[in-house]
């Protein structure tokens, strides 16, 4: 039995709940994830042609737009969650350059090592989306996003060597 249904329930319900309940850097990766999946249908990956003989190269630009969205989100989240999300998403298009240099890759292999990290990157929404209601609810403020400005808002004191 295909995992496909499963994780079709699965993201659906994370990504309803991070629009709904999450904060900004959420919201940007769960339509992040939108966006990628629908640019993913688009090309037919339930019924992929070729069944992972070749690299999809318009599946290859989708997870890699991706990457660079989950990037973004990375660098300016105020989170610590959006860092491994880019990881897992930076190993599955990694996946697609190995494939391109070695064209060998047994085919299985190829489909599992592009698409196994979707379900930990969207759990990973999940626990992050959790994490931010906690917070909101101790009534901790944490700002969603990084100052845009080069300057730290915080300074240490000069370092003062000994004499």
């Amino acid at each position: 039995m295909s995992s496909v249904p499963f994780f079709v329930i699965f993201i659906v319900v994370v990504v309803g709940y991070a629009l709904a309940r999450g904060g900004g850097p959420e919201r940007a990766t769960a339509l992040a994830y939108i966006i990628a999946s629908a640019g993913s249908l688009s090309l037919g990956f339930l019924n992929m042609p070729g069944a992972f003989r070749s690299v999809p190269m318009r599946l290859f630009a989708v997870d890699t737009l991706l990457l660079i969205g989950l990037c973004i989100v990375a660098i300016r989240a105020n989170r610590r969650w959006p860092i491994p999300v880019a990881g897992c998403q930076l190993v599955a298009v990694l996946v697609h350059a190995g494939k391109l240099l070695y064209p060998a890759m047994i085919p299985d292999s190829y489909a599992l090592l592009t698409t196994i990290w979707s379900w930990p990157m969207v759990a990973l929404l999940g626990i992050g989306t959790w994490a931010h209601r906690r917070r909101l609810a101790e009534r901790a403020f944490v700002p969603d996003w990084k100052p845009i400005s080069g300057r730290l808002r915080f300074r240490s004191p000069p370092l003062q060597l000994p004499r």
